[in-house]
């Protein structure tokens, strides 16, 4: 996952429909379609502000606990994330 452009990634799904950003987000991951729609659902949260999130899992430079603290300031990240991890484990 290291050589997505999250930024980029993030610009895009601004100007997206939500159904084409869960089908690219699938794309990326072993999710089906209706469990992203389910956790996004759920946690309230935007096409950026999920992508946002996903980015700063995903940036290797910040310790776990920069990481935290980066998606406690993203509206709905901790829930989004909670769901996700839920999803996953």
């Amino acid at each position: 996952m290291s050589n997505i452009d999250w930024n980029a990634l993030a610009e895009k799904a601004a100007t997206q429909t939500d159904s084409e950003f869960k089908n690219q987000l699938a794309g990326l991951t072993s999710l089906k379609t209706s469990e992203i729609d389910t956790f996004i659902s759920e946690s309230n949260i935007t096409n950026t502000d999920a992508l946002s999130v996903l980015k700063e899992i995903n940036n290797a430079t910040l310790s776990n606990d920069q990481k935290a603290n980066a998606i406690a300031n993203i509206q709905n990240g901790v829930g989004f994330l909670v769901k996700l991890v839920s999803k996953v484990v």
